[in-house]
């Protein structure tokens, strides 16, 4: 920020703690990386070293010659900000008419700058991005170096796209600007990465100190310390320097500038701060800036916790490359903040206690215990070659990239993974173990093995007992009245290896086997026979041999799903995740064109134990490696997380599989055949209970997906009148209509979650059309109506509709027909009122809300309490992180108020605007069309 002078300090205080000024002091534990240190100096050694015998003063600082081009280009994407308007108040709430900062393009429609510049929509809205507001080359070369510079100006759009983060939270502002500015300046690509600077390095700031024509800051500007979510640097910034891109020495993006401040000032709290620089020199200002990998667990946690401003967080992560060794591939995915306990005084307020933003951080970094990262990957060109030593390095950096903590790894002999794990210890500091399938193979055979972190888990190889090992080994010869199978039906040994988390809080342990099947041309009836083995194997090993766990089956099947060879699996209640590819949602590391030659992942029923599919574990869909990962490999990993924040405490009882529900008859016949030659029982239909279930099978819960119920896209196909149709006018012409979509939305609901259920009723589709629905001008409907988050159509599904509904939902953000649109709303609005997700004071999120007392039982208050939901009356992000209001606002609808009442006290984001009037009168006429 800027105004006519250089105040002597900043007026937006630091954030981190830099009392100690070792890195990541501030990081109490890392299971996820074994030596910070190391690792740090490792991840940034040089690609290539400087060498010459020219004479240096001081500290060798010169640069790759490239660099200068890199940040000339990236320059060009840093904008000067200048906000005017006399009735415009500044982040301090401030009445000040102007203000410059800078900010910077980091996507074709996304400008990153501080929450401190761009601090509400108002301000947004009477801000301009000057670009090119620069000395010319010549005025540079010829001089007057003071001329004025036009500028290239661009307006923001905030209605469209604003998500902020407050001084003393993370002081971020992202907002949305037209695609022309980056069409003319380019962006700056945003990489996360703990490990992307380091102590000493150089920094490079381009900014506009004082309002003031671009500048770059070149010297002494060097890394004073380095922490999970800022760094300390020195450089000579100024106010208008706020929001400026902070560059490494290779020009990537390492931070964003916010603060700077005296070293005087600074010594006063934080005495080990001398000034001192590498080259003896001493800076007399130090400045802060926010890692972008913090910025994105921020963007993580928001949209975990949901709410209106999710979709535009996760609009703005989408934006982010790469991933962030401390935290793994996964980042803070799953990961859980506690929640601050609350007075039983009503008149208590927890502002006082709750963390910030970036405390929320720092404390994601240090809660890795929470989760267990798996992946699988082929590498069997590295099988081959081992010993060149630069494909031992790049195996080894993609597996400290993505940081998992179980590999299974496929295609491998013991000496290639003796030499990967000997090459990630001597270079990275970082311990692993390694077990195998058939620890007695030749050094020559591939077979499959798996390494893991000790640090984290501990892991053994187990024997299968004696009989169903003989299924393993079993070979075509073997009698087993089935042609199609040529040699043995497991080519490689499926080892069995068993895995407890190293936790002091968290009991939880599981089975792991890792696969590799013959590719798909090989006989398809061969994968069916492995199935059904392996589906009998776990069944038996869960009810006849007290292995009664998870069990996770991955790797290499080189099949697709689509063969039916793995629906014996499906029958015993495995879940199946395919590689294949993301249009049909599947469970993809890269995006298209790329895809992960591993296809396929089975998680036992009993993976849904504890929470619903989605809350349990995690797929990386969305995940996209660096340029580096897909150039080191044809074979691309695919990995998990299995988040633990809703296991209990101490030892837990595990459910049991289902038995196998047969195949086609050849196969049956071969299969019976094999387990009779090894003297096991045929597997049974009934065990006590109803066909196809077990007497000690848990009830399966609701699902999160529509697999289990009846499909939305088999719902009869209506024709709805729309032409020339208000909201109101359009609710009563499609009333029969709305009717038989209703009964279909009820009775899936019936089936998902029991006959306790709580129906969409006619009220609630009443109120919701009144306040949601897109018109055009004068009121009409409009099918292709585009609301503020780009969601399309009459009702703006959300952009996670399928962690609502399940697979096979329309895109939020592309042309749908209007049956499409209206049946997925209607089910979404269903999973509101029945899915639990999330608790917070006490109360099941959201179907708890419709049992509140005063609540329960009316059919118009719970149509006004899902409006509420739908608008996030319940998500802290729209509360400036705070706890919501949640007995405040539920007896306000208990008592019937006026929404507009019930919420200006609350310090809801739109709390006291006109908007809430509006929201109110749009109920009231909602609930007279009933």
């Amino acid at each position: 920020m800027a105004k006519n002078t250089r105040q002597q300090n900043s007026e937006v205080d630091f954030l981190a703690d830099w009392s100690d000024l070792r890195a990541f002091s501030d990081l109490e534990s890392s299971s996820k990386v074994d030596n910070l240190p190391s690792m740090l100096a490792q991840w940034r050694e040089d690609l290539s070293s400087i060498g010459g015998v020219e004479a240096t003063v001081g500290v060798l600082e010169t640069a790759q010659a490239g660099l200068v081009s890199i940040l000339a280009k990236r320059s060009r994407a840093v904008c000067r900000i200048a906000v005017s308007g006399d009735d415009l108040l500044d982040f301090a709430n401030r009445p000040a008419s102007q203000w410059h900062g800078t900010g910077f393009l980091v996507a074709p429609n996304l400008l990153l700058t501080n929450h401190h510049v761009l601090n509400d929509v108002k301000v947004a809205q009477n801000a301009k991005a000057e670009f090119n507001y620069q000395i010319t080359e010549e005025d540079i070369l010829d001089g007057p170096p003071d001329s004025a510079p036009p500028a290239v100006r661009f307006s923001l759009n905030p209605d469209r796209l604003f998500v902020t983060s407050k001084v003393g939270e993370l002081d971020f502002t992202f907002v949305w600007i037209e695609a022309e500015a980056a069409r003319q300046f380019g962006t700056i690509p945003m990489t996360r990465g703990s490990f992307t600077i380091s102590k000493g390095e150089p920094t490079y700031i381009v900014h506009h100190p004082e309002g003031k024509p671009k500048r770059i800051s070149l010297d002494d500007t060097e890394v004073m310390s380095i922490n999970t979510a800022m760094l300390l640097y020195a450089a000579d910034t100024a106010r208008g320097s706020s929001g400026a891109p902070v560059f490494c020495d290779r020009g990537r993006l390492v931070a964003l500038h916010h603060a700077w401040q005296s070293v005087s000032k600074v010594r006063e709290k934080f005495p080990t701060l001398t000034g001192y620089l590498n080259d003896g020199g001493r800076t007399d200002v130090v400045n802060e800036g926010i890692k972008l990998s913090a910025i994105a667990i921020d963007l993580e946690r928001r949209i975990a916790e949901g709410g209106e401003e999710a979709s535009q967080a996760a609009t703005v992560l989408s934006a982010f490359n790469g991933s962030d060794s401390l935290t793994g591939l996964f980042g803070s995915l799953g990961r859980y903040v506690p929640p601050v306990e609350e007075d039983a005084s009503e008149a208590s307020t927890v502002d006082d206690k709750a963390p910030s933003a970036y405390e929320k951080v720092v404390q994601v970094y240090n809660g890795s215990e929470q989760d267990v990262d798996i992946g699988a990957w082929n590498i069997e060109w590295f099988n081959r070659d081992y010993g060149n030593k630069g494909k031992l390095e790049r195996v080894a950096t993609v597996i400290t990239d993505l940081n998992l903590d179980i590999w299974a790894l496929v295609e491998v002999s013991k000496p290639a993974v003796e030499a990967l794990l000997k090459q990630l210890k001597d270079k990275y500091k970082q311990e692993y173990m390694a077990a195998y399938s058939e620890p007695e193979a030749k050094p020559g055979k591939q077979t499959t093995a798996v390494i893991w972190r000790p640090n984290v888990v501990e892991g053994e190889r187990v024997d299968w007992p004696e009989k169903i090992d003989g299924l393993f080994q079993a070979h075509s010869k073997d009698d087993l009245n089935l042609e199609a199978v040529h040699g043995k039906i497991f080519n490689r040994y499926p080892g069995l290896f068993r895995f407890k988390l190293k936790s002091e809080t968290k009991a939880f342990d599981f089975y792991l086997v890792p696969l590799h099947l013959k590719a798909k041309g090989e006989g398809s009836l061969r994968r069916r026979l492995a199935s059904k083995v392996l589906a009998y194997a776990v069944d038996q090993m869960i009810n006849e041999h007290g292995a009664d766990k998870d069990w996770v089956l991955l790797g290499d099947f080189n099949a697709t799903l689509a063969t039916k060879d793995f629906d014996p699996l499906k029958a015993a209640n495995f879940v199946p995740l395919s590689a294949e590819d993301e249009k049909n949602g599947a469970f993809t590391y890269l995006k298209a064109p790329y895809k992960s030659l591993i296809d396929n992942i089975f998680l036992s029923a009993n993976m849904n134990k504890y929470a619903d599919e989605d809350d349990f574990f995690i797929v990386a869909r969305d995940k996209v490696v660096s340029r580096f990962v897909q150039d080191t490999s044809d074979h691309l990993p695919i990995a998990l997380r299995l988040s633990l924040t809703h296991l209990p405490d101490g030892n837990v009882e595990m459910g049991s599989v289902l038995e196998d529900a047969g195949a086609a008859a050849n196969v049956e016949d071969a299969f019976a055949a094999l387990l009779s030659n090894a003297g096991l029982p045929q597997p049974v239909t009934d065990r006590g209970g109803s066909a196809g279930s077990s007497a000690n099978t848990r009830d399966l819960p609701v699902s999160a997906t529509l697999e289990n119920a009846s499909s939305v896209s088999s719902w009869p196909t209506l024709h709805w009148q729309l032409a020339g149709l208000t909201k109101s006018t359009f609710f009563n012409v499609n009333s029969a209509s709305l009717q038989v979509l209703l009964s279909h939305v009820n009775a899936d609901l019936t089936k998902r979650y029991g006959s306790a259920a709580n129906p969409v009723t006619p009220e609630d589709v009443a109120v919701v059309l009144m306040v949601e629905a897109g018109v055009s001008a004068g009121g009409i409907m409009d099918p292709d109506f585009v609301h503020s988050n780009g969601e399309f159509g009459i009702f703006p599904l959300p952009n996670n509709i399928e962690f609502w509904v399940g697979k096979g939902a329309p895109a939020y953000d592309q042309p749908m027909s209007v049956d499409e649109n209206i049946r997925y709303y209607l089910a979404y609005l269903g999973a509101l009122k029945n899915k639990a997700v999330k608790n917070a004071s006490g109360l099941v999120l959201y179907p708890g809300l419709f049992t509140y007392p005063g609540i329960a039982g009316s059919a118009e208050k719970s149509a006004k309490l899902l409006a509420g939901i739908v608008h996030g009356y319940f998500w802290s992000g729209n509360y400036g992180g705070a706890n919501p209001p949640m007995s405040h606002i539920l007896n306000g609808y208990a008592d019937d108020r006026p929404i507009d009442q019930i919420m200006a006290t609350t310090g809801y984001v739109h709390a006291g605007k006109s908007l809430m009037v509006n929201r109110q009168k749009n109920i009231v006429t909602g609930l007279a069309l009933i």
